[in-house]
Formats: C-alpha cells, structure tokens, sequence
C-alpha cells in the first residue's frame, strides 16, 4: 500500500545522467552535422549538375544566335545569288554589272573577304578587297595554266587600271567547288579551313550551286571569310578564359576554333577531341548539356545546328570547364560553408557553455557510478553522504548475520533494491557496509574468491530479475581498510522490472531511501506518469 505515500513523489527523481551528458551533447553536434553535411553534398551536386546544364545549354543558345546572326547574310547572299543564276541573270551581267551589284555587297557585310562565281566548264569571276580598292579577276581554260583577266576599281563605277596574267590557278579544284558537287543543289556547303589562293592567307568558304536551265553544266557561287575574321568573331563571345567554341561540320570536322592558334597545345586539344568523340557516339544529335572529363577536370559541352530543317547543316559547340561555369556557385557554397562551420563552432561554444552552467548542479546529483581509478575515495564520500533515493548499504549479500546462516530473504532484500533502482531513477547498492556507514565487507558471506562472488550475483539476477536485464546492472568490487565491499550499479530501465520469487512477480520502485512494492493499479498509474 502507498498509505500517505503520494505517486508524485516518484516524479522529478535525479536522473543517471552524469556519465552521459557530454556524451549526448557531442553525439547530438556530431548528428547535426552529419545531417547537415548529407544535405550540402546532396544538394551541392544536384545544383552543380543542374545549374552547369543550364549554364552550358543557355550559352550555347546564346553563341548560336550570335553566331547565326553573323552568318546569316553570307548564307542569304549565297541563296539570293543561287536564285540569280538559276534564272540566268548572272550569265548574262557584264564584268562591271557584277561589280556594281556584289561590291555593296561586300561593303555592307565588312566579314566577306572576297565572292567567286564559276561554273563546270571552268570559266570564273572572283571580286576582292585589295587595301581600299577592289580587284577582279575573269579566267578562263580548262586546265591548270589559265589566262585570267584582272582589273582594279576605285569603286563600282570607276575602273583604275587592267591587266592580264597567266595564272596556275583552277576553280574547278578547289575545295569550295570540289565539295559543293558532292551535295544537293541548293544546300550550304561550309569548307574546312584552308590556304586562299589569292589572298595566301587561311580562312574558310561558304558556297552553293545551281544547274544551268537546259544545260548540262552546274555553277557554284562561293563567299571567303578569312580565318582571322572569323576567330576575331568567336573570341568576341566572351565565355570564359578556357572555354571553346568551335564551328564544326556534320561529320565532326572542325570549321573553325576561337583557339585556333593553339590547337596543338594538348590542354586545348583534348577536350575538344573528347566532346566530338562522345557527340560522334551518340549519332550527333542534339545535345544542350554533355558532361564528361579530361585529366580529371569536368567539362560540359553543348552542340546545336546552325539551321535545324537542314540535316546537312554545320554545328555550333561550345566546352566550358566546369570550374568557370560555377566560380558564382562555389562563392554561394562557400558561403554556406562558412555558415554551416559557424553554426557548428556555435553549438560547441554553447554545448561547452551549458555543461559550464550546470556543472554545479551535477555536482549536486546523486552519484550512480563508480570509477575504477578513485574507487575507494567515492566509496567513502557516499557512505559519509548516507542511503538516499539513489543509495542503500546491505551487509551481506547471502548470509542471516541474526541467525549465522546463509538466508533467501537477504538476497530477496537487496534483488528488491536492485529492482527497484532500475524501476526508479537508478542507483548504487553498496553490499558489506552496514546501515550506519560501518565497512564491515563480505567475507561474512564465505566466497572462495572473487569469480564466485560474480558468478553467484549473475545467478541471482537472470533467476529472479531476467537476463534481459542483466547489461543494466554492473557488480565492481573494490577493497577498503582489507575489506572487500560490493558496488552494484543500477541503470534505469524503460521498461518494467519485475522480481521474480517462486510464482511471483513484484514490482517494487524506491520511495526515499527505501524500496516499495506497488500494486497492479499502481504500477500501471506509475508507469503513465513516470516521465
């Protein structure tokens, strides 16, 4: 019976938690930031992948519309031009006829170097910027060794001097006719970069051909860009020191690089090679965002067509390493890192504050353990203390020192304490001291030796409290004045204990230095409002 004994009395006891505050605060830090570097990775990657696809997807957007942009009046004029020739028109133009319609041409598209016009049996008309006149050649022949016919004007309407050469110079086997043949009439046919035979610099051609109505021959009107120009145009679109932008052909070939000139350099070469090598694998298809790696640095690359309705079109690729593309990234990250490392030197400076705080107090909590190197000393400061809610002394552990015989009703005694402790809030049972402090030890209870006294106490409590609970309860054996004295200690446990004795089980919980049997209904209202 509980008498006058109130069941809020058991609330509020001291719990064992001396052994385990740092404990719990140095676990709780280290979760929290293992969580927290959990997510920072996780969502760093997702944010590096998604923010480098839609950083390379828009640049290559971008540079196509620029690029676009530059070459749409060269692939116009050629288209125009084709639509002339088809209808005639350019066949039967005189030499100055066509000066005066192709040289505001080229004015107005400054990028176009030079425009030829020839056809299959040969014959060629060439127009050129030539230092702030202009130049035209009409040759004529079927082989190598052809007279040409040159003329220099100030401008369309006014010639300045003529002369003819014999040239080694055939239209119908350079690359921008060679080519065009191979393709259907109408379509834009973009050379490799090659050597000009005029000019006798590098640059590019774009040209188009027609069939003569009627006529078994075929023309080709072509327009030079020089390589200069063209890269002075690429490396006009600013996307970062190391990115690359390259016109490429549909079978993969290299039109022209921004870093043409320095295109053996292997640091430039290679993921240039390895970009068109995965694009080629993949059936060049359109691809806004490639990710791949060179001498384990991340690149991505975008490809897209300059016309998508042509199949046969050239392509747009541009490579950025990710490391430029992420340098606004890596400076948020950084930030965020920053702040993660504060928040995790705040919490330790608060962890170390609160255990600081409450350092007095746990000095005030009841004492639930003993260390093994200041046994003897913490032993005797809780004798002098005296039995508590959390502290009882038992003389012996098995012998009737009434009767000088070994009696069941004292191991009962303190199995109940021990029960009871787990029960409550824990404790410590101290066998071989009486119950006013005198150490008088346990050789009264007749033990061979140490092992059989820790045989007999495992005994004892898998028979009468269970095996279950045996990792709660610790027997630690020291030795004062000679005398050797017993130190159990009680874990709390969350679950109910009971004591098991015959066809019994008994729930016994500590009220004050003592322990109390409770009954069925009390166990029950204990155990709800245990907190």
């Amino acid at each position: 019976m509980l008498s006058s004994f109130s069941l809020h009395n058991f609330k509020g006891f001291p719990k064992n938690i001396r052994r385990k505050l740092l404990r719990d605060i140095i676990s709780l830090i280290l979760i929290i930031s293992s969580v927290l570097l959990a997510i920072t990775l996780y969502h760093g990657a997702k944010i590096r992948h998604e923010a480098s696809a839609t950083i390379i997807a828009d640049t290559t957007t971008i540079v196509k519309k620029r690029f676009s942009r530059f070459i749409e009046p060269i692939e116009t004029y050629l288209v125009m031009g084709a639509e002339w020739g088809k209808s005639g028109m350019l066949e039967e133009m005189s030499e100055q006829e066509l000066v005066r319609m192709f040289i505001p041409m080229l004015t107005i598209s400054p990028n176009i170097s030079a425009i030829m016009i020839a056809d299959s049996t040969g014959r060629e008309f060439f127009l050129k910027r030539d230092e702030g006149k202009w130049l035209t050649r009409i040759s004529t022949g079927d082989t190598k060794t052809r007279q040409a016919s040159l003329q220099e004007w100030h401008d369309a309407n006014h010639p300045l001097r003529s002369w003819t050469e014999i040239i080694d110079y055939d239209p119908r086997l350079r690359p921008w006719f060679t080519e065009i043949q191979v393709r259907e009439k109408g379509m834009i046919n973009w050379t490799d970069p090659y050597h000009f035979f005029t000019e006798g610099r590098i640059g590019v051609t774009a040209s188009i051909a027609w069939q003569h109505p009627a006529q078994e021959t075929f023309s080709v009107m072509a327009l030079d860009l020089l390589e200069d120009d063209l890269l002075a145009f690429l490396n006009s679109l600013r996307i970062g020191d190391h990115g690359h932008i390259i016109l490429i052909e549909e079978d993969g070939s290299i039109i022209a690089h921004n870093k043409n000139d320095r295109i053996e350099d292997q640091d430039v070469q290679a993921p240039v090679a390895r970009a068109i090598e995965i694009w080629n694998s993949g059936n060049r298809q359109k691809t806004s965002a490639l990710e791949f790696s060179v001498f384990g640095r991340s690149w991505w690359a975008g490809f897209t067509p300059l016309n998508e309705e042509k199949e046969d079109a050239a392509w747009i690729m541009v490579i950025i390493p990710e490391s430029e593309m992420m340098g606004d990234v890596r400076k948020s990250w950084q930030k965020i890192a920053l702040i993660a490392v504060a928040i995790l030197v705040l919490g330790f400076v608060l962890a170390l504050r609160l255990v600081n705080k409450y350092s007095y107090q746990l000095r005030d909590l009841p004492q639930q353990n003993i260390s093994s190197s200041h046994g003897q000393k913490e032993i005797l400061a809780l004798i002098e203390a005296g039995e508590s809610a959390t502290l009882e002394f038992k003389s012996t552990m098995r012998m009737n020192l009434k009767t000088g015989k070994k009696g069941k009703e004292i191991e009962i005694a303190w199995l109940k304490t021990v029960a009871a402790f787990m029960n409550s809030d824990g404790g410590i049972l101290l066998v071989g001291v009486e119950d006013n402090g005198t150490i008088m030890g346990i050789e009264r209870d007749g033990f061979e030796n140490e092992d059989r006294c820790r045989l007999y106490f495992k005994s004892l409590i898998n028979h009468h409290i269970g095996p279950e609970f045996s990792r709660f309860v610790t027997l630690k054996i020291f030795f004062l004045d000679e005398k050797m004295v017993l130190v159990i200690e009680c874990e709390r446990v969350r679950k109910p204990v009971f004591l098991t004795v015959g066809k019994n089980e008994d729930f016994f919980v500590r009220s004050g230095p003592s322990s109390m049997k409770l009954s069925m209904s009390q166990m029950m209202q204990y155990l709800e409002e245990r907190p």
